[in-house]
């Protein structure tokens, strides 16, 4: 053979070669080390950063109640509008069995989990979110910079100016330019759909990234921002930021329909209508963008995309919290209102044997609630949390010294919650001078949960009384104490108590009067627990039977079908 033909024999083998390697990379039978592969669902949005964001998996997403510390964020709005009258399973796979002549797939260890769709999360419904400045401090911002991984434009709408890849924008109160800005809206976008960077705000020692457009408007007090987007890929970085995605992915779900749940609830409240906006970005909504959207969390929104929870055929205001003390509290004693939340009940959260299966306890008796908290009788869902348990010690004079102005502040917010004894003993409504040097706290009511709804604080001048869980976690908050959690490690520096399930001993020696505060639970209690559903999915429950456990009565609907009613 001439080395003509040896040439041509070898060429043709290398393009053979190539040919059935390039089809069975394809296919996905085989993979190059090196090489990313961005799939047809994949949008560029979803490849900026997507690295760093998913190593980034390991950190506590709903773990920060203030937004300064790395504790769990909790859903927390002292006044919810709940309107009572007008408000609102995973199927086996077969066994496979070993048959003569065939070949048996191997078993899938997980569920599996629908793709991403890109369009069809795109075409979901736009929410308006006010993004608060750094640390969450304040809706106004004195100075804005954005930039972007790709050409934007803004559009101040008079004239749209574009911008290439990396370049900077800014935006400023004060300055030569400040004039420009007076009275003006801006709207700036990608071309391509690449995510926004803000590079004037830290979200966890990072700049965010924004999917949609971002809105800057001149007001006197400051620059308001809102990002406007689709709602499912709002929820993109609601889910990380509430929850670890760590977890399992039917508790992922579970987080993904009640967030989603919240969100077209708060769209329809028009709480922020004033700032032209549906909701914030903070605890006092639901946490935004906090943690960065990752494949976990997307993974979660698109599987469950278009889910909401209903009662009586209306969208539920779908609270949930961090841990539960072993029991989840009534909406009704959480947020004080007038009728019973009927979706919003107290449940001991034992695990159950079977779904019929009754264990109650009441928790009202302060002996009970001592002996539930102390002894560990009872196995529930967040049993292996460490906020399960806690406890506090205060120093009577140091808590003396800050105490009036907690007081006072509750009572500026609402006036009828907190209340001064005459010398009737009646408590009446009056503005608090002081209390003086506290000399005893007393639980004045425990609900059935083992809830504090009710305290007392005895003081040399004056004798007051605190309503509600939220003023009661307030005027207690362990800024300068150290919490002690289950493990036995310590934590300080918290603006609220972290529940009000607990009791409280008084111990006097030579050094001074002493409160131990012991109690469990991070968060106000109503809702879904977010560490009792991680077990309950942990232990192989769908995110729908998750759902119906902690919301009694409801339902899993598409959002589109409830709407439409």
């Amino acid at each position: 053979m001439d080395k003509k033909k040896l040439k041509l024999l070898a060429v043709l083998s290398v393009l053979c070669l190539f040919c059935v390697l390039s089809e069975a990379y394809l296919k996905g039978y085989i993979h190059f080390p090196g090489i990313k592969e961005v799939g047809q669902n994949k949008t560029i949005a979803d490849q900026q950063g997507e690295d760093t964001e998913d190593n980034n998996q390991n950190i506590s997403s709903s773990n920060n109640e203030t937004a300064v510390t790395n504790e769990p964020v909790v859903n927390e709005s002292q006044k919810p509008a709940i309107n009572v009258s007008t408000k609102p399973a995973v199927t086996k796979k077969p066994k496979v069995t070993n048959k003569p002549g065939r070949l048996n797939k191997p078993l899938a260890s997980k569920r599996p989990v629908q793709v991403l769709d890109p369009v069809r999360a795109a075409n979901s419904q736009k929410v308006r979110v006010l993004i608060m400045s750094g640390n969450f401090e304040s809706y106004y911002h004195n100075s804005i910079q954005l930039t972007c991984g790709s050409s934007f434009t803004v559009n101040d709408g008079k004239s749209i100016k574009s911008y290439s890849a990396g370049k900077k924008v800014s935006f400023n109160m004060y300055g030569k330019k400040a004039k420009e800005y007076r009275k003006k809206k801006f709207i700036i976008s990608s071309s391509d759909g690449t995510r926004i960077k803000f590079l004037s705000i830290k979200r966890q020692d990072r700049q965010p990234l924004y999917r949609g457009t971002i809105e800057v408007k001149w007001t006197k007090q400051g620059f308001l921002v809102v990002n406007e987007l689709p709602v499912e890929h709002y929820l993109y970085a609601v889910v990380p930021s509430e929850m670890s995605t760590n977890n399992n992915m039917e508790a992922l779900k579970a987080q993904a329909v009640c967030a989603r749940s919240y969100a077209y609830n708060q769209i329809n409240a028009k709480r922020y209508k004033e700032y032209n906006a549906d909701l914030d970005d903070s605890i006092a909504c639901q946490v935004y963008n906090n943690i960065p959207e990752n494949r976990r969390s997307r993974m979660a929104v698109d599987s469950t995309y278009s889910k909401v929870i209903t009662n009586n055929g209306k969208i539920i205001v779908a609270y949930y919290f961090s841990t539960s003390w072993g029991c989840t509290a009534d909406g009704q004693d959480v947020w004080n209102t007038p009728a019973e939340v009927p979706y919003l009940l107290s449940s001991l959260q034992v695990h159950r044997k079977n779904a019929a299966e009754q264990v109650e306890v009441n928790l009202s008796d302060e002996n009970t609630f001592k002996d539930f908290i102390d002894s560990g009788s009872y196995e529930t869902y967040d049993s292996g949390d460490d906020w399960y348990r806690w406890s506090i010690t205060f120093n009577a004079a140091n808590l003396s010294k800050r105490i009036d102005s907690a007081v006072y502040n509750c009572y500026l917010s609402d006036k009828s919650l907190v209340l001064e004894q005459n010398n009737k003993g009646k408590y009446i409504q009056k503005p608090i001078k002081s209390i003086g040097t506290i000399k005893k706290l007393r639980i004045e009511k425990r609900e059935e949960s083992g809830l504090v709804t009710e305290l007392v604080i005895v003081g040399t001048k004056n004798v007051v009384k605190v309503c509600t869980q939220y003023n009661i976690r307030k005027i207690l908050a362990p800024v300068y104490e150290k919490i002690k959690r289950k493990s036995g490690e310590s934590v300080s520096s918290y603006s609220m108590l972290p529940s009000a399930a607990f009791y409280i001993d008084t111990v006097k020696n030579k050094k001074g009067t002493f409160f131990q505060v012991k109690g469990g639970g991070f968060g106000h209690g109503a809702g879904l627990s977010q560490s009792g559903a991680a077990a309950m999915a942990k232990a192989g429950e769908s995110y729908s039977v998750i759902l119906k456990h902690f919301f009694k009565g409801t339902k899993i609907q598409n959002v589109k079908n409830v709407l439409s009613d």
